[in-house]
């Protein structure tokens, strides 16, 4: 059994100098790409859901919290790397409290709609129920701007963290990882952006929490393992992820012929299944990352 505390894996890289990916799933299959990754380079990894969509109003078919939970804490039990089960980004806090009681690994509530003020009482919630049940929250003062798609291009007016609100908001909510905003946003990889480097300096130097990355889908690698040795230790990725495994699919379903077998062609695990196609370009992508995050050959220092 290799699930471990989230506060472990963040202490281990920070003494390392390295960072854990949370690399986010939707399914059984993207997460097992995931965990197979994680064991193929011996990285410890970080797993999980997005609270934005799992509970999203304008879903086709709702699924229980409880079997995505289930599902993710019985791979991180199984993984022969050390692993956790992150619920990530959710705007609705009895989702996050629901979360909390499944069992995650760490939380994190956030709505960009909602007055710093407001989010950090809320944040502040969410903390002191998570640490009763043992579990960590990470937190952010200020959202990255296109979470919900919207961005289709870059600007060049993105607001970024300030440190004195991000000591003020660490100090009061008291979360176990804070989110940095310094220079990302969420173009879901149609294009690539720079960090301020310098900025992340002063937040690192500032704050005794690790720092976590989101947006890392349109972050040039450059600039991701440059943040990694300026004390980002977790990096979120998302859309790069449902890229790999979507043009791999749309590939392998382009090449299927009439009088196929639909046995094979779906679910059945063999050369001729599209889904392994996803998975296998899933597993390829995320172990490339955990190379460029330093995490790769880490696993066995944790065991």
């Amino acid at each position: 059994m290799a699930l471990v505390k989230f506060e472990k894996l963040m202490d281990h890289a920070q003494q390392e100098g390295y960072a854990v990916g949370y690399f986010e799933s939707w399914n059984l299959e993207s997460l097992m790409a995931v965990a197979d990754a994680a064991e193929a380079v011996r990285s410890p990894v970080l797993m999980g859901f997005s609270g934005i969509y799992m509970g999203h109003p304008e879903r086709v078919r709702r699924d229980p919290a409880s079997v995505y939970a289930a599902m993710g804490l019985e791979v991180c039990r199984r993984i022969t790397v050390p692993a956790a089960l992150v619920f990530n980004e959710c705007p609705k806090l009895e989702g996050v409290m629901e979360a909390i009681d499944l069992g995650y690994s760490m939380v994190m509530f956030s709505d960009g709609s909602l007055p710093l003020e407001l989010q950090t009482a809320m944040v502040q919630t969410v903390t002191e129920a998570a640490h009763q049940n043992g579990e960590a929250v990470e937190g952010e003062a200020l959202t990255l701007p296109g979470v919900g798609g919207e961005l289709f291009e870059k600007s060049e007016h993105i607001p970024l963290t300030e440190v004195e609100t991000a000591c003020d908001f660490v100090e009061q909510t008291g979360v176990d990882a804070f989110a940095v905003n310094i220079g990302q946003m969420h173009l879901h990889g149609r294009q690539q952006v720079g960090l301020d480097l310098v900025r992340l300096q002063e937040l690192d130097k500032a704050l005794q929490v690790p720092l976590v990355l989101h947006g890392a889908s349109s972050v040039h690698p450059e600039h991701l393992a440059r943040a990694v040795t300026c004390g980002i230790r977790k990096i979120n990725v998302g859309s790069l992820l449902k890229q790999a495994y979507f043009e791999s699919l749309r590939k392998a379903c382009s090449g299927i012929r009439a009088g196929y077998n639909p046995y094979e062609v779906i679910g059945s695990g063999l050369e001729a299944d599209v889904l392994m196609a996803g998975r296998v370009a899933l597993q390829e992508k995320v172990e490339e990352l955990m190379h460029l995050f330093g995490s790769a050959g880490k696993a066995e220092a944790l065991l």
